[in-house]
């Protein structure tokens, strides 16, 4: 069986004029903007990676001289991103069958989005493959060697995506999770956005949470009942930090948001926690398997896992409710089944439980008005 050759294609070779400060070399978190988009290719499983520098070459070349890439210089660089594409493509149109294009300034890929569109051409052969959030194309798109006679013909004056529309009709949409795939940082508002994504990286977005829910056909319901768990789970954090807590809040909302991702599967909290962590979410998986059964050790200090249990607890269908209403529902339920009352019941001591941590630290009776307002 012929295994594709794959080159990550990264352009790094224009003036940042609009940003004012060199974007490749920009910080964040701990390294640097090229770094990172190298990061994303290796991560989705990229060997072949192919860097394309012109202006300020020379800063660039000590920091790729450490990664595992190949440096392109394309002296043409002034001539626009298009040159660059063409001058990457020159160097291994003979031998590849598909690249991916990521300009250098759009780096924060998950890996599953690469792994994603890797698999839509090893299935469909697509002269493009393109990532799609939200409904909106972004970065980076996965160009078959179909389109690769038409971009080295080209003198680039109407741009590649003229050029790959003529493909548009083998071409194909990848559904992805990934609110990277749009960010890009052309001004400094943009890289201030970018770093704040990045600093919660490892927690899926609100937006990106409802990508996934679509992407695993989740019925209406249980994407209601997410979203109410998730406005109750918010204002417990937020109540929670503003007596002295450290509740990371994103991460109350997405695990709120995904809990029930695998409802109406056998054992859903296990296999969701699968979903999750195959999704590179390790820490929120591990709230999405703890959602029904948390066990609670003696002393435990409240954390995201236990807000979003007593928040799934305090919601019925999506509508919220106070615990002794939505366990009585639930004991009714199972009227006769004793061993899933037992389950039930214990549940109800952890809820009630958690509910008493809360209502000590924020010096209230109850959490009845904070609930069903």
């Amino acid at each position: 069986m012929h295994c594709a050759k794959i080159v990550g294609l990264i352009v790094a070779a224009g003036y940042s004029s609009r940003m004012g400060r060199f974007k490749p070399l920009l910080p964040l978190g701990t390294k640097t903007v090229i770094e990172t988009a190298v990061d994303s290719l290796l991560h989705g499983g990229i060997t072949d990676i192919r860097v394309i520098v012109g202006y300020q070459a020379a800063e660039l070349y000590p920091v790729l001289e450490r990664l595992p890439v190949s440096i392109i210089e394309n002296p043409n660089y002034a001539a626009g991103m298009f040159s660059s594409v063409l001058a990457g493509l020159t160097t291994f149109a003979a031998e590849a069958d598909a690249f991916l294009l990521l300009p250098g300034d759009n780096p924060l890929i998950r890996k599953r989005t690469i792994k994603d569109l890797l698999r839509c051409y090893r299935q469909t052969k697509a002269a493009v493959s393109y990532p799609v959030f939200n409904g909106e194309r972004g970065h980076p798109p996965l160009i078959g060697a179909a389109c690769f006679g038409d971009i080295l013909a080209s003198d680039g004056s109407c741009g590649l995506c003229h050029i790959l529309e003529k493909f548009e009709q083998d071409s194909k949409d990848v559904a992805v999770a990934d609110q990277g795939t749009l960010l890009d940082m052309d001004t400094q508002e943009d890289y201030t956005r970018l770093t704040a994504f990045y600093a919660n990286h490892h927690i899926p977005t609100y937006e990106e949470c409802l990508a996934l829910l679509y992407k695993h056909q989740v019925s209406e319901n249980i994407l209601r009942h997410g979203q109410a768990v998730a406005r109750i789970g918010r204002r417990l954090a937020e109540q929670l930090n503003s007596v002295g807590l450290h509740i990371n809040v994103e991460q109350v909302i997405a695990g709120c948001l995904l809990h029930d991702l695998a409802k109406g599967k056998s054992n859903h909290p296990k296999r969701g926690e699968r979903l999750v962590r195959r999704r590179g979410f390790s820490s929120l998986a591990t709230i999405v398997a703890s959602h029904m059964d948390l066990q609670l050790t003696s002393g435990q200090l409240l954390n995201e896992a236990a807000v979003v249990f007593l928040a799934d607890k305090l919601v019925q269908g999506d509508k919220p409710v106070l615990l002794s209403e939505r366990f009585r529902f639930s004991l009714e339920k199972f009227d006769g089944q004793p061993d899933i009352q037992a389950a039930v019941l214990r549940r109800q001591q952890t809820a009630v439980s958690i509910m008493n941590n809360i209502t000590g630290l924020l010096g209230t009776n109850d959490l009845k008005e904070l609930v069903l307002q």
